[in-house]
């Protein structure tokens, strides 16, 4: 952990709840809530994505959660991690925010503010318009990836723990 008040794992569920299936990131991030371990912080952002890169300053890990363009299959799951690779192309839709994810990362990349961990589970979304409700397939989800990402964190924590060791030893 590094020597700021901030929690070492982050969890930023990005969306906009009223645009369909852009709130996939935040339903995700409300059905976490209260079952995170000690030490993860969890984050809401419908707007300035770009945000997101002071919000991961001293972060040993971050998670991002948010919906993608419709590739291949609506419901379909990615887990990527972003730490050595570009967000593809094929999955960035144009964004109901400014800027979207991949901007942030490539922003963050090009100005060596990455977390050293830093994964993005996206979902290939269906509907974006104003005042829908998630569609049913991307809905179906919501608990499959919590509990990934429940997973995760739970290794990310242990890492960071082991990192925090290492440095004290």
């Amino acid at each position: 952990m590094t020597g700021s008040n901030r929690a070492p794992i982050l969890l930023a569920g990005i969306g906009n709840p009223d645009r369909g299936d852009d709130g996939f990131g935040p339903a995700v991030a409300n059905r976490l809530r209260g079952s995170l371990p000690d030490g993860v912080r969890i984050l809401e952002r419908n707007s300035d994505v770009l945000a997101l890169i002071d919000e991961w300053n001293g972060c040993f890990a971050v998670v991002l959660v948010d919906a993608a363009a419709p590739v291949s299959r609506p419901g379909r799951i990615h887990r990527l991690d972003l730490t050595s690779q570009p967000l593809s192309v094929g999955l960035e839709r144009s964004s109901t925010h400014a800027f979207g994810i991949a901007e942030a990362v490539e922003l963050a990349r090009n100005l060596d503010r990455l977390p050293p961990h830093l994964i993005a589970y996206l979902v290939e979304g269906e509907r974006f318009e104003i005042g829908a409700a998630l569609s049913q397939r991307v809905a179906e989800t919501v608990d499959r990836v919590a509990e990934r990402i429940l997973r995760e964190i739970s290794l990310l924590s242990a890492a960071c723990r082991a990192a925090g060791a290492a440095e004290h030893a």
